[in-house]
């Protein structure tokens, strides 16, 4: 699946920050334990509920974020999201006449979610909680306890628990997938390399899933394939000059962005013309001081870029939101403001009476689909591991931009910011639009 690619780039990180922070005591929590009382006006009628975090005035969540890593990732962002997100909704008057808040934050510094996580459910008093970690080892705590979670999906651990929302379903790192062959028959691309970490058994089967995803669909041929690579390799001469040798003009790696950098730097030293698929670097500021070593690139996105045209309303939404509460612009926002409407979408499913398991009931009895802002999501059978019969999505879909004069222009436009597949079928196939795979979607997962 396309979604799989993107997901072990990031996800490569896991091995060495549970190194780096396997002593680390320091965390950072910040806790609102009472907000101020409101007079809300109810977008649906007021009924009393006795639920954790929930008052007759306000519906109170947490977060747990690894804000401090040894990485320099912006994981803290989703908060942001979040807060745009609730905020939009509380100036239309909040939901069932209570405000919603984020009151609790808290950062588990990558290796402390699990301790974070407990410390949240046994002291913060919240009625669902929210995730953007390098190591969710919390998640089964989550899963017992039946808290409604939601959040930035890059872990196995949200796999076979249906209390946990990400915002894609269960990820299967060697899955294959249409994206990349597509991708290379658009662009002309005839010989590929493919690069990852040795250190990482997801990097390791997110390499295989791409190569075995050209041999299933050989628009292309895999001509250089290195699967040992060191994480924070600072030296990628001998694996550039080799795939010089071999002729590579489009190179997939299932590395973090410091790598993926690392390499554009060298593929440019070396004068290697070949297109890279970058699965995590949808970066404005980064791009605008360093997009020489990336031009005519291509990046994946999960949810529709803003630069699409006409911008769909839950963009606009969200670029309004965000610029009026101070939030940062960015993939970690965004996907909290993802799974904040996700979070809303559930409760306005489950209705004024609602408690922790109707929400939760009301997602998994069906599609969550937010206007075309991100591939919609079969809760119904999404959160099971996809390689088992009955739990793989029918459809492939796939948004992306290209770095053009350090900026991201929309790419693969000719069904729309989308670019779908049919999942039955054998052949690869032409991609079709949005509209058309929801039609598949609805017929159930794969067979």
């Amino acid at each position: 699946q396309s979604m799989r690619i993107r997901s072990v780039a990031v996800a490569v990180v896991v091995a060495l920050a549970a190194a780096a922070c396997s002593n680390s005591s320091g965390v950072k929590t910040t806790t609102r334990t009472t907000a101020p009382r409101t007079t809300a006006t109810s977008a649906g009628p007021f009924v009393h509920v006795d639920q954790p975090g929930v008052s007759d005035t306000e519906i109170h969540v947490g977060s747990v974020t690894s804000t401090t890593n040894p990485l320099g990732g912006n994981y803290g962002e989703l908060n942001a999201g979040i807060k745009a997100y609730f905020e939009m909704v509380n100036g239309g008057g909040g939901l069932y006449g209570r405000k919603l808040r984020l009151t609790s934050e808290r950062d588990d510094a990558v290796a402390n979610n699990q301790a974070q996580v407990q410390a949240m459910l046994s002291q913060d008093n919240v009625f669902s909680v929210f995730v953007a970690t390098l190591l969710f080892t919390g998640a089964d705590l989550l899963q017992r306890q039946a808290v409604p979670t939601f959040g930035w999906n890059i872990n196995s651990e949200f796999a076979d628990k249906d209390h946990l929302f990400g915002n894609i379903g269960a990820i299967c790192f060697g899955c294959t997938g249409r994206m990349l062959p597509y991708v290379a028959s658009k662009i002309g691309a005839k010989r590929v390399g493919v690069l990852a970490y040795g250190i990482s058994q997801q990097s390791k089967e997110g390499a295989a899933g791409t190569r075995e995803s050209f041999k299933q669909f050989p628009t292309a041929q895999v001509a250089y394939y290195d699967d040992s690579l060191p994480f924070g390799v600072p030296d990628l001469s001998a694996q550039v000059a080799a795939m010089k040798r071999a002729g590579v003009d489009f190179v997939a790696a299932d590395m973090d962005f410091n790598g993926v950098f690392t390499l554009a730097k060298e593929m440019q030293k070396q004068g290697l013309k070949a297109v890279q698929w970058l699965p995590n670097a949808y970066d404005h500021d980064f791009m605008a001081a360093n997009g020489q070593f990336f031009e005519g690139d291509y990046v994946e996105t999960q949810f529709v870029a803003w630069e699409h045209t006409p911008r769909i309303k839950q963009v606009s939404d969200f670029l309004d939101w965000t610029a009026r509460t101070g939030g940062k612009q960015s993939e970690l926002s965004m996907t909290g403001w993802i799974v904040a409407d996700m979070f809303v979408t559930g409760l306005r499913k489950a209705g004024p009476d609602f408690s922790r398991q109707k929400l939760v009931d009301a997602l998994n009895s069906g599609i969550y689909d937010p206007g075309g802002l991100i591939e919609p999501i079969d809760w119904r059978y999404r959160h099971g591991d996809p390689t088992k019969p009955g739990h793989d999505s029918p459809i492939e879909c796939f948004t992306a931009v290209q770095v053009t004069g350090g900026k991201f222009v929309p790419a693969f436009t000719d069904k729309g910011p989308w670019n779908c597949f049919d999942g039955r079928q054998q052949q690869l196939g032409a991609p079709i639009t949005l509209d058309e795979a929801r039609q598949i979607l609805a017929q159930g997962p794969l067979k």
